[in-house]
């Protein structure tokens, strides 16, 4: 951004906002920051709302959900021996790159890419999905790929309103197959591939390439809002090196450039701060792992985009 002086300095002076705020502004709730912002849409009570992106997404589609709103990826059900804990948890996506394939495969005939075979012959593992690394059987994960191949297609469908919740920039690409990966392959798989797969930390330009790819085809067909913000749950395991709290800060700094690039430069896209009210809240925002928001901040934050996204 560049702007004449003084025209800045007039700006500056309108914005009130424009003060870092200290615990008297109303902007502080509770050890909360929760920041003004000015959306460029609304989003109708009774409309549906499609959500894409890690496990803070998962925490969203609650929130939006107890708010009225109709959200398809909530509707997901995968077994228990297979989604421990949340049965839609197979839906989370990490990096831009997995993100971008999957909506490039809604509709679509699903392909056995990134199932890569166990110990157990009968077994594969499916690496293009949140799966904890448990296998199943090849026709059951074909069988699962065609459910989420057509949840991104119906729920698209539907769906005037995107949200896209970032999570990572590590990920790991099979240049065999061409394809980004949600989870790391198998160990002895990698041991004997050679240069087949490949580490990535993602620099801005992938990031921001991917990302501008996903709006398009989003876009595509239909008139579609966006909802574009960066996950506060951190990276729980780095590949780079060095410390996962450095290289978290790292991650979410690239996320975060490329968001802000993105909503400016796509009247379509919105950014909301859900990062940024989460750390102004310190540890004390996460459970006891540090690592996942708790649900009442979640609920928080979701409660203030609502408050200003969603129609009367």
């Amino acid at each position: 951004m560049h702007m004449e002086g003084a025209v800045a300095f007039r700006t500056t002076l309108r914005n009130r906002a424009r003060k870092y705020p200290d615990r008297e502004d109303p902007r502080y709730d509770d050890h909360l920051i929760l920041p003004s912002i000015r959306p460029s849409f609304a989003i109708p009570r009774h409309s549906a709302v499609f959500t894409i992106g890690s496990c803070f997404a998962r925490e969203v589609e609650d929130a939006l959900l107890e708010a009225g709103v109709s959200v398809p990826t909530a509707g997901f059900s995968a077994p228990r021996e297979e989604a421990p804990g949340r049965p839609n948890r197979i839906l989370n996506q990490y990096n831009p790159g997995t993100m971008l394939q999957c909506i490039q495969a809604a509709g679509q005939k699903a392909d056995a890419r990134a199932l890569y075979e166990t110990a157990n012959p009968e077994l594969v593992l499916d690496s293009l999905l949140a799966t904890g690394s448990r296998p199943v059987a090849r026709a059951r994960a074909m069988e699962r790929r065609t459910q989420i191949n057509t949840l991104y297609h119906e729920g698209l469908a539907q769906a005037d309103t995107v949200v896209i919740t970032l999570g990572l920039i590590e990920a790991w690409y099979d240049h065999e197959h061409g394809v980004y990966l949600n989870e790391v392959p198998p160990r002895p798989l990698l041991e004997r591939a050679g240069k087949r797969f490949e580490f990535r930390r993602m620099d801005l330009g992938e990031c921001r390439s991917l990302l501008d790819e996903m709006i398009v085809a989003l876009t595509a067909t239909r008139k579609r809002h966006i909802v574009l913000t960066v996950s506060p749950v951190p990276l729980q395991v780095t590949f780079s090196g060095g410390d996962a709290v450095t290289a978290n800060a790292y991650s979410k700094a690239i996320l975060r450039v490329v968001a802000e690039q993105v909503a400016q430069d796509h009247d379509c896209v919105d950014y909301f701060p859900s990062y940024e009210i989460v750390i102004t809240a310190g540890l004390r925002a996460f459970g006891e792992d540090n690592v996942h928001v708790r649900p009442a901040i979640v609920s928080r934050i979701v409660a203030h985009m609502l408050s200003h996204y969603l129609e009367d």
